[in-house]
């Protein structure tokens, strides 16, 4: 795990916490920031996106549009079901009777609101517009709206799961003239195996750290959890739902909305 004394020497300008990233043994303890740092409100930021998501819905529907819907299914509600039910899916997962990825794949890439299918994965990784993952995306809009620079900079990504850790070194490594905007940074991607003298040395010449773990009093800018990339999450999982609206139109659909914009 990532410890205070292996970023002793360092001075990072933006520390990225991700609930999800299996190399945090640290909790946030914000009466230890060092007083100079700025933490990034993901809440206050997902507020914003949502709103501009609203407006984005509601001139969609005023052009005769149908307007999106984002459907999930749960039975029940009973929260010892719920509990239940929880074990359950990771019993299952534990033993490995569904193939996730096959799931993952029998989505229609375009109502694929959360990133995951093979197709929407490898539009990312060829620079293409496409249904990015909500929480690397999330990550990059704080990034982008915070306007911390990436040109040219150091990232260490702790994490390496094809839902978050790469889709993120993805987005901050990738040519940004291409048609997906990249951050054009230098990164490294860290993981259970990864010398903790290598971690140490790749973090103290890190500019952007994306992790699960706060390091007090080293951060400029620090996202906090909860509060942070969750929010996010959210945000631009909205996004994705009315990007996938707007792909889904008939060609007579197609030509309306164009003749009324």
């Amino acid at each position: 795990p990532l410890t205070e004394e292996m970023m002793a020497a360092c001075a990072h300008t933006l520390w990225l916490t991700l609930s999800s990233c299996p190399l945090s043994n640290h909790i946030f303890d914000f009466s230890a920031l060092r007083q100079d740092a700025v933490v990034i409100s993901g809440r206050k930021m997902a507020r914003q996106i949502r709103e501009e998501a609203r407006a984005d819905v509601e001139k969609w529907v005023s052009a005769g549009n149908r307007r999106p819907h984002l459907s999930v299914v749960l039975v029940g509600d009973n929260a010892a079901s719920h509990s239940y039910v929880l074990n359950k899916t990771r019993a299952a997962a534990d033993v490995e009777h569904i193939d996730e990825r096959r799931v993952c794949n029998a989505v229609c890439p375009d109502k694929d609101v959360d990133g995951f299918h093979v197709v929407n994965v490898g539009r990312m990784c060829l620079d293409q517009t496409t249904m990015l993952p909500a929480t690397p995306w999330g990550v990059w809009e704080i990034i982008k709206r915070t306007g911390i620079p990436t040109l040219g900079k150091n990232v260490v990504v702790a994490g390496r799961s094809k839902n978050v850790g790469m889709p993120i070194a993805m987005l901050l490594h990738t040519d940004g003239r291409h048609e997906r905007p990249g951050g054009d940074a230098t990164v490294t991607i860290s993981h259970r195996y990864t010398p903790k003298e290598q971690l140490r040395q790749h973090t103290q010449i890190a500019d952007i750290i994306v992790a699960a773990a706060g390091v007090r009093k080293k951060a400029s800018y620090i996202t906090p959890v909860p509060g942070g990339v969750g929010p996010m999450t959210v945000a631009m999982l909205m996004k994705n739902t009315i990007k996938a609206a707007k792909n889904l139109l008939t060609p007579a659909e197609r030509v309306r909305m164009v003749a009324s914009s």
